[in-house]
């Protein structure tokens, strides 16, 4: 079912369901769709803002809430919070992050807490060198 914003010739505006798009441009130029106001079957559409359908609160339900059971629904919260207090308390060495997790581990420079990214050949080197790591794997919502 599709729903649509209609106007007619006298400026009269409605909202009417359709089963598909092609049922629209068929009823409406066959003349079976009227105006409830005024009768008159000059009809088109308008402008329609989108609906959007919210969780609680107004937010947008994440993919992983809505296809998930609520035992999984918890733990991608947890893990969505994780991965803020990660984000909140590293700082972003971006694509430098196998030179700079290195430079850390032999002491040429100060240890700190870093993330960033790297490729898989430089992941395999630093596991080569014994460079410690972790990887923090993207959620769905990190897709949308």
């Amino acid at each position: 079912m599709i729903k649509y914003r209609l106007g007619c010739a006298a400026g009269h505006e409605f909202e009417s369901w359709f089963r598909a798009i092609d049922d629209y441009d068929e009823q409406v130029h066959s003349g079976l769709v009227a105006c409830p106001s005024c009768g008159s079957r000059a009809i088109g559409k308008l402008p329609m803002a989108p609906a959007v359908v919210t969780g609680r609160h107004g937010q947008l339900p994440s993919p992983s809430d809505t296809l998930l059971s609520g035992e999984e629904t918890g733990l991608f919260r947890k893990l969505r919070e994780l991965r803020k207090m990660i984000i909140e308390n590293t700082e972003d060495v971006g694509p430098r992050f196998a030179e700079e997790a290195r430079k850390m581990h032999f002491g040429e420079v100060e240890e700190r807490r870093i993330r960033g990214n790297s490729t898989l050949e430089e992941a395999r080197e630093l596991i080569e060198d014994g460079v410690p790591f972790s990887i923090l794997p993207p959620l769905a919502d990190d897709f949308n």
